[in-house]
C-alpha cells in the first residue's frame, strides 16, 4: 500500500469574533508535521492554514486521486467540527514510496 504526505491548504472564509478568538487560543500550537492523525497548523494572521497527514491507500492507477480525497476529508471533518469556516482547498502531496534515499 503507498504511503502519501498529503498537504492540504485553504484559507479561513471570515471567522466569527468568538470563533476567531478560539483561532488565536490556538496558533501556533500545530507542529508542521506530517502524522496519521493530521496537524491543522496557521499563523496568528488568520489567512491560510495548512493541514498535513499521511494517509495509506490501496495500490493503483488512482492510488493518488484516493489519498487526496482522503486528506481533504479529514481536513473538512476537522474544521467542520471544530467550526471553523473555511474556502479555496488545494491537495498536493508526495508518494513516499517514489522517494529516493541517497545514502551515504
Amino acid at each position: 500500500m503507498p504511503t502519501y504526505r498529503v498537504l492540504v491548504r485553504g484559507k479561513f472564509d471570515r471567522p466569527t469574533e468568538a470563533v476567531r478568538a478560539k483561532l488565536l487560543a490556538n496558533a501556533g500550537a500545530a507542529d508542521l508535521v506530517f502524522s496519521e492523525t493530521g496537524a491543522l497548523a496557521y499563523s496568528r494572521h488568520l489567512g491560510g492554514f495548512s493541514y498535513r497527514v499521511v494517509v495509506e491507500v490501496e495500490a493503483g492507477e488512482d492510488a493518488t486521486q484516493r489519498a487526496h480525497d482522503q486528506a481533504e476529508l479529514m481536513a473538512m471533518e476537522l474544521l467542520e467540527r471544530e467550526g471553523y469556516p473555511y474556502r479555496d482547498l488545494t491537495v498536493s502531496s508526495t508518494c513516499m514510496d517514489d522517494v529516493k534515499v541517497n545514502r551515504r
